[in-house]
């Protein structure tokens, strides 16, 4: 299959213009950060049994941490009074997550700006480029792996990984926002800046990376400053769509695997791992850091004079995001409409998961991880509208690429 040679390779991804090695590297270190957010979404639903988990208490001037005799271990976090009741904002996470989670999955199939058109030059050079960023079965198994291990990391070593984890989240974060926005200036500029510069250990890198390297390293910083909810969420946003644009699951059977084992990591972390290990291992991670990898929303109906947010996880988004993605591939294949499909009934079986959590985190204030909620409501939709198509073989089995009316692999690579 010929190589497309006219599109300019940062156009086609987040890592189409970095060498594989370095791309590799910095796609781990951001998986890693995947971790962290996945902790904060589900160790902020684990804080404590008895008092309201969302929303943790954010002063304006920073994350400003008070004294809780909760069941954190004494990690101290500050959460809503145990008489809160359910808030709008409870539920506008779950429009926030859903209007991320559409656009994210358009990007990873039709990036912006770009002709993907069956046969055209640019999808089959932006389709080689996205089945190097599949996972795996292995790659499934693996992660949680690396889950768990960087969460004992953190557990154990907590105030020298915090400094890590910031200036990773910070370098990540810049590139995120960096090839969020990288489209849309350069179809702005007309492609004046698109003229590549060849960097040793990264390769062709275009102008227009440079250009707009100060304006993402300036939102990065005045975060670091202000610690601002609202650049907090352009970060968080950003870090979503990155990953979901560089990384996709290559078949049901790869996306099984990554969310089962996910709802039974959640499981362990939050309600096993303190009778082995003492204390809450989710909770005391969630509690302990102050690197806001989680989108935020003010509440409505908030008490005093201190902002009061509820909160989701990126991990939360991403790792169901993935499966959404798949799903909207999956549409794209058959030629089916994507509101009649598996993206619309994964999204809707999303939506009502992720309301019914927030439902009984808010009204009964009970401990509930997300994730908990997001597997079954996910998979059972997308398991039984292609068994009840014919189609579970061919969905278990995977895709071969993404492009319009694509064939179905007669076996599954």
């Amino acid at each position: 299959r010929p190589r497309a040679s006219s599109s300019p390779p940062w156009r086609m991804g987040a890592f189409a213009g970095t060498r594989g090695a370095v791309a590799r590297g910095v796609l781990v270190l951001g998986l890693v950060l995947m971790v962290v957010g996945w902790a904060e979404g589900s160790g902020a639903g684990a804080v404590s049994k008895v008092n309201h988990p969302r929303p943790p208490l954010l002063k304006r001037q920073g994350l400003a941490r008070e004294a809780h005799n909760s069941s954190a271990g004494g990690g101290g976090v500050p959460t809503a009074k145990k008489d809160s009741s359910l808030d709008p904002a409870n539920l506008l996470v779950v429009v926030i997550a859903a209007l991320i989670l559409v656009y994210a999955s358009h990007r990873a199939l039709r990036p912006p700006f770009m002709d993907m058109s069956p046969g055209s030059g640019e999808a089959m050079a932006y389709e080689e480029q996205a089945e190097a960023g599949e996972m795996q079965l292995q790659t499934a198994f693996v992660f949680v792996v690396v889950a768990s291990c960087s969460l004992m990391l953190i557990f154990y070593f907590m105030s020298a990984m915090a400094v890590l984890i910031t200036i990773l989240f910070s370098f990540i974060a810049a590139l995120a926002l960096g090839a969020l926005v990288y489209p849309y200036a350069d179809a702005w500029t007309n492609n004046r800046f698109s003229k590549e510069i060849d960097i040793p250990w990264l390769g062709p890198i275009p102008q227009l990376f440079f250009v707009l390297l100060p304006f993402c390293a300036a939102v990065v910083l005045g975060w670091l400053l202000t610690k601002s909810w609202i650049l907090n969420n352009v970060l968080a946003i950003s870090l979503i769509i990155f990953f979901l644009t560089s990384v996709r699951l290559s078949s049901l059977k790869v996306a099984s695997a990554l969310l089962i084992l996910a709802f039974f990591y959640d499981i362990f972390w939050v309600f096993l791992s303190s009778n082995i290990f003492g204390q809450n291992v989710m909770v005391k991670v969630a509690t302990g850091l102050d690197v806001p990898i989680k989108i935020l929303v003010p509440l409505f109906f908030s008490t005093g004079t201190d902002l009061q947010f509820t909160l989701i996880g990126l991990g939360d988004i991403v790792l169901p995001g993935l499966l959404l993605c798949f799903a909207m591939r999956f549409d794209d294949s058959k030629g089916v409409p994507l509101t009649a499909g598996y993206f619309a009934a994964t999204m809707v079986g999303y939506c009502v998961g992720l309301t019914v959590c927030e439902i009984v985190v808010g009204c009964f204030h009970l401990a509930q991880p997300a994730m908990i909620y997001l597997v079954p409501g996910t998979l059972i939709p997308f398991a039984y509208m292609a068994h009840s198509r014919g189609e579970l073989g061919e969905a278990w089995e995977g895709l071969t690429g993404h492009s319009t009316h694509q064939r179905l692999s007669d076996d599954g690579v």
